[in-house]
């Protein structure tokens, strides 16, 4: 399927109650393929009670302070995810919100869905939030992740040494922004 026809039929939309269990699985698919990627692990993500994976779920259902956006196929399936939060209750930083969650499928990577979400993602944040800039954090630095970003016009602003342990070392974290 060609760029042109996968963009026209993925649907995006925040994510809603009904989507839980699609959100449940994604996560930990994220978590587990792209361990670098990531704060949380995949080993305390699954074993963490199916409540706190509620109420987690349930903070980002919290329009437009909090929320998530998915990309779903024709057929329903979550292929792409990606999620805004904006600190709507504290007046001096409501200003900036962060991006994070980023995920789409390995097989549906290549096809624009990422950039898609991303681009939706901070136009409801700006739009409907009223965030003037959005934060993300990407490890590791230089990775494409940090080119996909760099793509969308965010720029490093600072890099957060040792960030995260993982069992092979410490990985670095690359802190950028976008002015919205």
């Amino acid at each position: 399927m060609d760029l042109e026809t996968r963009m026209e039929t993925t649907l995006y939309r925040p994510l809603e109650e009904e989507d839980f269990t699609t959100f449940v699985k994604l996560r930990a698919e994220a978590l587990m393929n792209e361990p670098e990627a990531f704060g949380p692990d995949y080993a305390s993500y699954n074993a963490s009670p199916l409540l706190d994976k509620e109420h987690y779920f349930e903070r980002m259902l919290k329009y437009p302070f909090n929320f998530a956006l998915g990309a779903f196929t024709q057929k329903g399936e979550l292929v792409g995810m990606g999620c805004f939060t904006c600190p709507y209750n504290m007046v001096k930083r409501r200003h900036k919100g962060t991006l994070w969650g980023m995920y789409v499928k390995p097989e549906a990577r290549k096809h624009g869905i990422g950039k898609r979400l991303a681009e939706l993602l901070l136009t409801a944040a700006k739009q409907d939030a009223g965030c003037e800039q959005a934060i993300i954090t990407v490890t590791p630095p230089g990775s494409s992740a940090q080119k996909f970003y760099e793509d969308l016009g965010f720029i490093q602003y600072g890099v957060e040494y040792r960030a995260l342990k993982l069992e092979t070392g410490y990985i670095d974290e690359v802190l950028m922004m976008k002015v919205l």
